[in-house]
């Protein structure tokens, strides 16, 4: 037989095979565990793009309302600087009447 002049025994097809099927075995696992992976990654991904969505709008909203904020400011500038006028424009009527009252007492 096989190997028996040599003093050992004849190697056979099952360890090669034995062998060949574990390392075809972990490599499925580990392409498994990749796709896995993979598919984590694939989903924390579309989480980050819906969080970075609500932060673009959020952040249009704050812009939106700051722009509100100093377009009413103007306004409001624009009313106190109109009552402003309007209070010396008012004053200079009293005066302008209390001259006349003086001069007509006179």
């Amino acid at each position: 037989m096989y190997g028996e002049e040599y003093g050992h025994a004849r190697p056979t097809s099952l360890t090669i095979s034995s062998n060949t099927d574990h390392v075809i075995q972990q490599q499925k696992r580990r392409l498994e565990n990749c796709r896995k992976a993979l598919e984590d990654a694939e989903k924390m991904s579309n989480i980050l793009d819906l969080e970075i969505s609500e932060l673009q709008i959020k952040l249009q909203e704050s812009q939106d309302n700051i722009t509100t904020t100093e377009r009413d400011k103007a306004a409001l500038d624009r009313e106190i600087e109109k009552q402003h006028k309007e209070k010396e424009a008012g004053k200079l009527l009293l005066d302008d009447m209390a001259r006349e009252k003086r001069n007509s007492d006179d």
